[in-house]
């Protein structure tokens, strides 16, 4: 061990504190998709955030679990990708792991630690923080799909400073990330404070439990293809491509201010009033409303309803219900890119309240978004106080 300079924090190479690194074993055959058996956890469960993403689960037989001598779950274990589009991703077991049984796969390191050296959740942090990613980063190998191998551990610096200190530092990084679970946990009830509106106020629009009138799309809106040619396009118009609307939440993820020549091929013309459907994979439900004039692409296409009969925040949300998220799904065409025909879009129908109930649950919706507005500036306030704190923490000046 050798000392830093910086508050004589010891400074141990990874290995030193470590009392097993182990990965997984890929059975004969592959794993299989059914529901039964063990999980077996790999690089695309562990997400960017320090935790998991269980979507596309594989499972392995029970005979091959027990058959492992490494590579076995526990909790307090560190979990570290080592190869792979998610090489160094880390993620920390403790008791919300959903799982009584699991085991990591061949792309998976197990990290366990002699407790008498180090905290698990110390470490977790460690290698979860830039100073810890740049570190992973460093002990690349490979191409596109290369990865790290366990001599990471032996080129890995570790600050090691003594067990009550490495608690305090924990404690205050738990609360830290406390605050970002409660956050979040506080959007989504405001998203589904939305929905429970729409359903007291317009019922299942499906079943339509409240006997309104059924209609076609285009009796309370209209599909605009306002053709602008690359030759139109002016010097600071803002852009909108599908890839800048994100999935679900309707954000307007970027907005580009077009230089001369940027743009190659014909765009659409939008404005305030217009709501922003994505017509390309209609199941991504890239539904957007603008609060500005701009040009978009043609895989988006603006809708823009019809002035005393409809509005966009009725419309917008109707449209991202399930059904109908479905229903364009269905009527698609195109193998790899489906694509749902603007005149699919015309005819589907849906329920046609009256345009003051309308009104009232615009007004609601604006409401709602004033408070998403405030949320997500507490969200970036709560994460970048984590950053500076997980930054502080591993130069010696958090304690």
């Amino acid at each position: 061990m050798k000392n830093a300079l910086k508050n004589d924090l010891k400074v141990v190479q990874l290995g030193e504190v470590l009392d097993s690194l182990e990965n997984g074993s890929r059975p004969k055959g592959g794993v299989g998709d059914l529901s039964k058996g063990i999980p077996s956890i790999g690089g695309e469960h562990i997400n960017s955030l320090g935790g998991f993403s269980f979507e596309k689960i594989k499972y392995i037989s029970e005979d091959f679990f027990n058959s492992f001598r490494r590579g076995k779950i526990k909790e307090n274990d560190i979990l570290v990708v080592k190869d792979g589009a998610t090489t160094g991703k880390v993620a920390f077991v403790d008791k919300r792991f959903p799982f009584d049984k699991a085991a990591v796969n061949e792309h998976v390191f197990v990290l366990r630690v002699k407790t008498n050296l180090v905290i698990p959740k110390y470490l977790f942090y460690h290698l979860f923080s830039p100073i810890g990613q740049s570190q992973i980063d460093e002990n690349f190998h490979g191409a596109a799909i290369g990865g790290i191998n366990s001599q990471f551990v032996n080129n890995y610096k570790l600050p090691l400073p003594l067990l009550p200190i490495q608690k305090k530092i924990v404690s205050i990084l738990e609360n830290a990330e406390k605050a970002k679970e409660m956050r979040k946990t506080a959007d989504e009830l405001t998203k589904d404070f939305l929905k429970s509106i729409f359903i007291e106020m317009f019922g299942d629009p499906v079943s339509n439990s409240k006997t309104f009138p059924i209609v076609k799309l285009k009796d309370l809106a209209l599909i605009e293809r306002n053709s602008v040619t690359a030759d139109n396009v002016q010097e600071g118009d803002k852009y909108v491509g599908l890839e800048h609307l994100e999935s679900e939440s309707g954000r307007i993820i970027k907005i580009i201010s077009v230089s001369d020549g940027e743009l190659k091929s014909n765009k659409f013309s939008f404005d305030e009033n217009c709501i922003l459907y994505g017509k390309l994979r209609p199941y991504l439900n890239k539904i957007a409303l603008p609060h500005f004039k701009g040009i978009c692409s043609t895989d988006i296409v603006p809708i823009r309803p019809i002035k005393d009969k409809s509005n966009k925040y009725f419309i917008s949300y109707i449209l991202k219900q399930p059904y109908y998220i479905q229903l364009a799904t269905d009527r698609s065409v195109g193998a790899n890119l489906p694509r749902l025909s603007p005149r699919e879009l015309e005819i589907f129908e849906i329920i046609n309240p009256p345009l003051p109930l309308q009104q009232e649950f615009a007004a609601r919706v604006k409401e709602v978004e004033q408070l998403k507005e405030q949320q997500k500036k507490s969200k970036e306030q709560i994460d970048n106080l984590f950053n500076v704190l997980i930054q502080k923490a591993f130069k010696g000046e958090l304690i």
